[in-house]
């Protein structure tokens, strides 16, 4: 069901102005009020457009109208001006008016004033209530529909909600499904192989969805900051389920809106065949991301939220996918603030050679080998597209020059969607990116490379140069490996067959390396450049972390004592730790204290107590609103250091304290290239 807007309807307010007989003018004050409550105290909306419409513009659209008319009417009303001429005639002139004049009139213009603002006040909360039903039951009720979400423990209300549908490799299209819900529904994930991502949930190809996680009572007046999480899962893996990723917490402690959005993965997002129409631009899991956000524009008022307040946040290839947003022309102003964590960007964007090559080993897989046209490739069933892009990613990195060993497949440069490689933008010339002047904050955690170290060695190796160097070449070439091996910065110290200092020094110094050369110092190489080009940057560093499930390796390396490994900043960043420890508790209160701070303030040192509940108070009628949302927000403890933003290394921030790790200088990137620098 669409509404049409009540525009441009001055002549219904004729009828309702006062005139100059004193019951003419009793019915018109009737009528205005009547006319108000018939065109703006009810949700009303634009053709096609789908978020309600700002009450202030209505209100101020309404005063404006009727100004407009009591000044018309005034000037064509002559019989009220002679009356008033006579008046003025008979009445002898006051040189020096008496003092109780000025009070009299004083007194009547301030009776005046406050029973006018007792009736825009009640107007205007029942334009709330009648907009928004406050969400301490969980339900929604507006567009139509009555949603009803589900009441998490933390105190926020879950709604899932249906933002885009699309056939197989096609674009998608707006939608919104959002229907009552239990505790148990989470939306289906999109295909993947089983595991971490998607335990115990279902999967779907029909998986456009968005989870929101909403604090009490909101109305359209909160204007609440929001928080979009992109997932990561090295753009094959992920959902809204995955572990970590319940935004209550976060929600409830900072008063604000977290959506943890799905987009489509692999080969069904980013690598269509070449007899789909989207071949030629096949970054159909981006524009999934592009087209939620379009649609958090539109509707994110409906439930509280200030859509010019929106951070987007993401880990890993999530957080690869905002670095490949900020080059995209049509994401300029859906987002005003970035948080990139673990992004491994030392990997540029695909080329189209690179994804036309990937497409052509792909399609040779059967059962798409034995296919002539699209209706056969869409007919497969995406359990057998899955175990062939299975096929792919461990066959591919070996034979396709420039695919990363973790990261096959990926967006793709030179087309509509993504013009140019926004990754060397980034290293050179930020002031040429889509999105330029942005504050961002960019975290690595400290032994990135530790996931996939113990993954490939499950336990400590004798020291030997062959096989360091054969590793090394596995994972950035043998060039770069026989540069590596052979500096004073990650050699092996002893090759004489022991495991040397501290008993496991050959995956140490592995890993020292490969978290150096992926993540640590590329991004702090990307946070001067932002720097260096006048925006505003913060950078950290996780001391501490969370054992990720994907981790919990029984004398693993990501177990041992003070190792911080990819997707261990995960739960710490969402305040979900599973039976946290205080010294844990201490930690995630400190990281929502800084994530929350610079989602609402776009600085991450604290202002004030995040605590205090937020002033429903804005906009032009700030000074006097007297409705307070009755919601108790917890309050988080202000860390004790302040995170100053980022100029150089000296500015890194240690997120759970002690020291950070230092890149060594000029290094990287001069005397060792990174990936985007032999592959671009």
């Amino acid at each position: 069901m669409r509404y049409k807007t009540a525009r441009g309807n001055t002549p219904l307010l004729d009828g309702a102005l006062p005139g100059t007989q004193q019951i003419q003018g009793q019915r018109g004050i009737q009528s205005t009020f009547q006319v108000f409550e018939d065109q703006y105290a009810y949700p009303r909306y634009d053709e096609g457009y789908f978020g309600p419409i700002e009450n202030e513009r209505y209100l101020l659209k309404w005063i404006n109208q009727l100004k407009l008319r009591l000044h018309q009417q005034s000037n064509s009303d002559h019989s009220f001006l002679r009356s008033v001429d006579t008046l003025s005639e008979r009445r002898p002139p006051i040189r020096h008016p008496h003092p109780r004049f000025f009070v009299h009139t004083g007194l009547v213009f301030l009776m005046s004033f406050i029973i006018i603002s007792l009736i825009l006040f009640v107007n205007i909360q029942n334009l709330s209530a009648k907009r928004i039903t406050p969400l301490c039951s969980c339900s929604l009720t507006g567009l139509g529909i009555v949603a009803k979400g589900f009441y998490t423990p933390e105190g926020a209300c879950r709604y899932t909600v249906r933002y885009g549908k699309s056939d197989r490799w096609s674009d998608s299209s707006y939608t919104w499904d959002m229907g009552n819900q239990s505790s148990t529904d989470l939306p289906p994930s999109c295909p993947q192989d089983t595991g971490t991502y998607v335990s115990g949930n279902a999967q779907d190809e029909d998986c456009l969805y968005a989870t929101l996680y909403i604090p009490q009572s909101p109305t359209v007046a909160s204007k609440l900051p929001v928080f979009v999480w992109l997932h990561g899962g090295s753009f094959m893996a992920g959902s809204a389920s995955a572990p970590g990723l319940d935004g209550s917490n976060m929600a409830v402690r900072g008063d604000i809106i977290v959506v943890v959005l799905q987009y489509r993965l692999g080969v069904l997002g980013f690598l269509p065949p070449s007899s789909s129409t989207s071949s030629s631009d096949p970054n159909l899991g981006v524009r999934d991301v592009i087209l939620a956000l379009k649609g958090l524009q539109k509707g994110i008022g409906f439930v509280g939220g200030d859509k010019d307040k929106v951070t987007i946040g993401g880990q890993s290839s999530g957080a690869g996918l905002i670095r490949a947003l900020l080059g995209v022309p049509s994401a300029k102003g859906l987002f005003r603030a970035a948080i990139l964590q673990s992004d491994p960007m030392s990997y540029g964007f695909a080329s189209n050679y690179t994804t036309s090559k990937v497409r052509e080993a792909f399609y040779n897989l059967e059962p798409m080998k034995s296919c002539t046209d699209l209706k056969c490739l869409q007919d497969i069933s995406w359990a057998s597209i899955i175990a062939a892009q299975n096929m792919l990613t461990q066959a591919a990195p070996l034979t396709i020059q420039g695919l990363p060993l973790g990261m096959p497949i990926r967006p793709t440069h030179g087309n509509p969607t993504l013009p140019s490689d926004p990754t060397i933008a980034l290293f050179t010339a930020p002031s040429q990116l889509e999105i330029c002047d942005i504050p961002l904050l960019i975290t690595t955690v400290s032994n990135e490379a530790g996931s996939a170290l113990q993954r490939l060695f499950t336990e400590p190796i004798p020291m030997s140069n062959e096989t360091y160097f054969a590793t090394l070449s596995m994972t950035v070439g043998s060039t770069r490996a026989a540069q590596l091996s052979s500096s004073s910065e990650y050699f092996l110290s002893d090759t004489g067959g022991g495991y040397g200092e501290g008993g496991d020094e050959f995956r140490v110094t592995y890993e020292n390396a490969a978290t150096d050369g992926i993540w640590r110092c590329p991004n702090r190489d990307v946070a001067g450049q932002w720097y260096l080009n006048g925006g505003k940057v913060w950078v950290g560093e996780w001391t501490k972390g969370v054992t990720y499930p994907d981790n919990q390796v029984d004398d693993g390396y990501c177990r041992q004592r003070g190792r911080v490994c990819h997707e261990d900043d995960i739960f710490a960043t969402f305040g979900n730790a599973p039976d946290p420890s205080s010294d844990v508790s201490s930690l995630e209160d400190d990281v929502l204290s800084y994530w929350i701070s610079f989602i609402t303030n776009l600085d991450p040192s604290p202002i004030n107590s995040i605590g205090d509940c937020p002033d429903l108070s804005r906009g032009w009628f700030s000074w006097f609103w007297p409705f307070k949302r009755e919601v108790s927000v917890p309050s988080i403890p202000l860390p004790s250091q302040t995170w100053s933003p980022y100029s150089s290394e000296k500015h890194v921030f240690a997120i759970g304290g002690g020291e950070v790790n230092r890149c060594p200088e000029g290094y990287w990137g001069e005397k060792v290239k990174y990936d985007w620098q032999i592959y671009g």
